[in-house]
């Protein structure tokens, strides 16, 4: 697997991954929203199989006084195909969180491909998980 933020001609892929766990979103108004968010906030990932876009994860990087710099892992969609490879994208994710010194990676909301032994190092927070770097 190949792991990277999408360039801008990406998206597209993104998108249509994504649409899978946002059945309602348009492109039109995921793509004014990256405008919108990105880099500063929201951040498209991709892993790639042999060029195929397989796992889809937007990321945004916060800080507050209870957590100082954390990842949210908002988005995170694949297909039934790729989903054996979940565990290595959060694997990525929580290296990509380290790489920005974040000190821990939240993951809330709802996930597509995403099973709980993909989680294991994670421990149950709120209404998602997280995980201490």
């Amino acid at each position: 697997m190949q792991f990277r933020e999408l360039s801008s001609s990406e998206l597209e892929e993104g998108y249509e991954l994504l649409c899978m766990l946002r059945i309602d979103l348009t492109e039109d108004d995921f793509l004014t929203y990256i405008a919108a968010h990105h880099p500063q906030t929201y951040r498209p990932i991709g892993a790639y199989e042999r060029g195929e876009l397989a796992i889809y994860a937007g990321v945004s990087i916060h800080e507050n006084l209870e957590l100082g710099r954390y990842l949210v892992i908002d988005d995170l969609s694949t297909t039934d195909k790729h989903k054996h490879h979940v565990r290595e994208m959060v694997d990525y994710l929580c290296d990509y969180a380290k790489m920005h010194k974040c000190k821990s990676v939240l993951l809330w909301g709802k996930q597509r491909g995403l099973q709980l032994e993909d989680l294991k190092e994670f421990r149950p927070k709120r209404d998602g998980f997280i995980k201490i770097l």
